[in-house]
């Protein structure tokens, strides 16, 4: 949620002195005075300068599926939110102890996803890249998610994200608004895609215009391509949805108003829960959830949002409920922009290993 007009004024300076740190230490890093690691494989990061909501997970997922039909690839994260730290592997740890908890909502939705290759969360990356390459030496490419302003790792391909509805142009830094620097950061990145696009018909040459990028900087859009709902507990797979369901919504995310608008037309939305992205349920709130539950009441939730419902404290209060999860992809507005895009990722990653 944006910040009144008259509290953004008071937070003005703050918000200079911000981004003015941000320019500055991405300045150094462009002048060498601050050194950057370049990994010996290939490395791809998906960013943006935005905190959250802009679609990072579906498009690393995307592009890890795309690069992993004809190389060995590797997912690298922070792992936002855990209660761990330091270096760990997905890959490498029982099935039954490895949770949103422990890793991070977004990479556990990855490593399910992708459970046969090589997840690692470590807030150095680094060391993360290190410790990847040696429990995987087959590893010819690596996706870093949200590592934009992690400057001290040198990567072949960055890209970055902004949302349509709120692109980092109407923003301003913390904390008077949403970025992480400049809105000129943009200019450092290979290319820029705009996520979560509602309208068929954008103005490319405006929107390169406003966004502030370089005539050579491919610029993409992107929209988000809803699944069936899944059911995902038992109560849930024992039943229909249809008309005289009444569906529960329950949100953790960065902005939840595109999801929303998507199921009011097909379903009527009881009632919504919101919460803040990466909100850590408590059984408290499962159960004063549980008393807006009737006989035809069914529970609709984010893939994310699901991953931090798995914790042991609320799992089994949650498994007696009928839960379903929306799965969302994302899809380029033309076929042509696919094309070029996996083009680029392809280009960046197979010049990278024939010059090595």
């Amino acid at each position: 949620m944006s910040k009144p007009l008259k509290v953004r004024r008071i937070l003005y300076p703050l918000a200079w002195i911000f981004g003015g740190a941000a320019w500055l230490r991405r300045f150094m890093y462009s002048r060498g005075i601050l050194k950057s690691y370049k990994p010996e494989i290939p490395v791809v990061c998906v960013g943006n300068i935005a905190i959250g909501g802009t679609g990072k997970t579906p498009h690393a997922e995307f592009i890890t599926r795309t690069l992993s039909e004809n190389h060995h690839v590797a997912m690298l994260s922070r792992g936002y939110g855990r209660t761990s730290k330091g270096y760990l592997l997905a890959n490498s740890m029982p099935e039954e102890q490895l949770t949103a908890e422990l890793i991070g909502d977004e990479p556990m939705l990855l490593h399910q996803r992708f459970p046969n290759l090589p997840l690692a969360v470590d807030e150095d990356r680094k060391d993360g890249i290190e410790k990847l390459q040696t429990y995987a030496p087959e590893t010819d490419v690596i996706v870093m998610d949200d590592a934009y302003q992690h400057l001290s790792v040198s990567p072949i391909l960055r890209m970055i994200l902004t949302e349509y509805e709120r692109p980092y142009f109407k923003d301003y830094p913390l904390p008077a608004g949403r970025l992480r620097e400049y809105p000129s950061a943009v200019r450092d990145a290979d290319l820029v895609i705009v996520t979560k696009v509602s309208d068929e018909q954008v103005d490319r040459n405006l929107w390169r215009k406003k966004l502030g990028i370089r005539n050579n900087q491919p610029l993409f859009f992107t929209r988000y391509k809803y699944g069936k709902p899944e059911p995902v507990t038992q109560p849930a797979k024992d039943l229909t949805l249809d008309d005289n369901s009444e569906i529960l919504l329950l949100t953790g995310i960065a902005r939840s108003q595109p999801l929303l608008e998507h199921l009011q037309k097909a379903y009527h939305i009881e009632r919504h829960f919101k919460f803040q992205d990466h909100h850590r349920y408590t059984l408290s709130e499962i159960e004063s959830l549980k008393k807006y539950f009737k006989h035809n009441s069914v529970l609709f939730t984010t893939e994310k949002d699901w991953m931090r419902l798995q914790y042991s404290h609320i799992k089994n209060s949650l498994s007696l409920l009928p839960v379903f999860i929306l799965p969302i992809e994302v899809e380029f507005l033309t076929e042509e922009e696919n094309t070029t895009f996996i083009n680029i990722l392809e280009d960046h990653v197979r010049r990278e290993k024939k010059e090595d």
